[in-house]
């Protein structure tokens, strides 16, 4: 791979990031996960601006920040995160194939850099991580759905479809609109038929006999929340690997029984 620099300055030019974020986001797909302070040492971003950085990142879906204290970051898959972007620059620049080929040459050689930063990251516990408590619970969900691109996935009791149409329900309407597709499987009954109903014009909520108190949701199938929803202790698990997320939707048929 090519110098730092210079790769900071073809994100920078081809994938419309600015300075900092292309220098973070460099960073976190060549070193893998960080600390915010490590990072800003790391790629030369002033620490009063690293955090500010981080949050634009996450907001287009670049970096997810771990669960956890001490707060770390993790970078995303450059080939999957610059998709829909290289489609829309395909379009805006239809004339212009020397970009497009250079944008695309950019998001190849990140995802080169990030698959090898994978492969010699030994497993480490950021990739599963314990959630306590019912507000931490939700909005950890509410994060997740809010940075779906593609799918989201929902497989729950009758009282986790109520809770997650309270909760969620001006949210699934901006999915639909961004052209996500969502699906929703639980008990349909005639307590719940008429919202079932109501909801099928945004997503796909079909029947599912549900024989554990959970509520399972997968988001791009890259990352899954999971909660028994009669803990006491309001305790949920979150994921974000997509080799664990494919493992553990095997184990679905069983629980959805």
């Amino acid at each position: 791979m090519e110098s730092s620099t210079l790769v900071c300055q073809k994100v920078s030019r081809h994938l419309g990031l600015s300075e900092y974020e292309a220098r973070v986001y460099v960073s976190l797909v060549t070193e893998g996960v960080s600390e915010a302070r490590r990072l800003s040492m790391r790629c030369g971003v002033p620490r009063t601006k690293v955090y500010a950085t981080l949050k634009k990142l996450m907001e287009r879906g670049l970096v997810l920040e771990l669960p956890g204290e001490p707060r770390k970051f993790a970078p995303t898959s450059p080939g999957e995160a610059f998709e829909q972007y290289l489609v829309h620059f395909k379009e805006r620049t239809s004339d212009r194939v020397i970009s497009l080929v250079e944008a695309d040459k950019v998001v190849s050689s990140l995802e080169e850099a990030y698959e090898k930063t994978q492969s010699t990251i030994e497993p480490r516990k950021e990739e599963v991580w314990i959630v306590q408590g019912k507000s931490e619970m939700l909005k950890k969900m509410r994060e997740m759905l809010s940075r779906a691109k593609k799918s989201v996935g929902v497989v729950t009791t009758e009282d986790g479809f109520v809770l997650f149409y309270k909760t969620f329900g001006k949210l699934l309407d901006k999915l639909a609109e961004n052209g996500v597709n969502v699906q929703i499987g639980t008990p349909i009954n005639s307590h719940n038929a008429s919202l079932a109903r109501e909801l099928n014009h945004i997503c796909k909520v079909k029947h599912v006999d549900v024989g554990s108190p959970l509520l399972y949701l997968c988001v791009d199938d890259q990352a899954f929340f999971l909660a028994n929803l009669r803990s006491e202790k309001d305790l949920g698990v979150v994921c974000y690997s997509s080799t664990l997320c494919d493992l553990f939707s095997l184990l679905l048929p069983r629980l959805a029984k």
